[in-house]
């Protein structure tokens, strides 16, 4: 008699399926580059946070932001799923998503909506000066998984820039996720396992968060972290 093992990280993996929601539209039919496809991984994360956010009395006055956002992939499901009009900002640094993303936003909300998702076409090192200070409710985000040492460059700058934290660094990731955020408010974010690279993201982020918020991973989809920062006043 054949017998098949399932190792935990497959179990992990069949969970997370069970835990998709199926859209009656627009899911995985995105306007997006074809040299740089969005995964799975973002549309489990915007389905994740919604469920956890869903019942907030007030999400229709939060601002929200799509952080390394793309082409919006994750705002735009967040909002699909939230069933809210919402206040969003799709910061992203490469300016070749743009027109992406305007096609995304007019295909989702043809009419009513749009003037509420905002294109931001800039480094989130920005993010660090004092007009974006404690500014958003909530932050999603699918940030590059890679440092710049941690494997080959490919000869396509757009990939590069996608993949490796190339504009930027992950210390100044997380200073600005921590800076924006409104005081008691969340961020999550996808952080791939640094273990064949000698590091754990995890405990990377516990310690440059400091006294400023804390740290912790709420849920796994194929060997990504969903990692929760909560910006707390102690």
């Amino acid at each position: 008699m054949l017998q098949i093992k399932i190792g935990v990280d497959s179990l992990l993996i069949l969970d997370n399926k069970k835990q998709m929601i199926k859209n009656s539209h627009y899911t995985y039919d995105y306007f997006q580059p074809e040299e740089y496809r969005f995964s799975l991984d973002s549309v489990f994360l915007a389905q994740k946070v919604a469920k956890l956010i869903q019942s907030e009395a007030e999400i229709t006055k939060w601002k929200v932001l799509d952080l390394c956002a793309g082409c919006g992939i994750i705002g735009l499901e967040l909002s699909i799923h939230v069933k809210a009009q919402m206040n969003i900002d799709f910061l992203e640094v490469q300016e070749i998503y743009r027109s992406f993303f305007d096609k995304n936003k007019e295909m989702i909300y043809p009419r009513a909506g749009r003037d509420q998702l905002r294109f931001l076409n800039i480094n989130y090192q920005k993010l660090l000066e004092v007009e974006f200070q404690n500014s958003y409710d909530l932050i999603v985000s699918n940030p590059p998984y890679f440092f710049k040492d941690e494997g080959l460059l490919s000869p396509n700058d757009f990939k590069n820039r996608c993949r490796f934290f190339l504009d930027s660094d992950f210390k100044t990731l997380i200073y600005a996720i921590v800076f924006v955020l409104k005081p008691n408010s969340s961020a999550y974010i996808l952080v791939r396992s640094g273990v064949h690279h000698g590091r754990t993201p995890i405990d990377e982020i516990i310690k440059l968060l400091g006294n400023s918020g804390s740290a912790k991973i709420i849920d796994n989809i194929r060997g990504t972290d969903i990692v929760e920062i909560r910006k707390e006043i102690r």
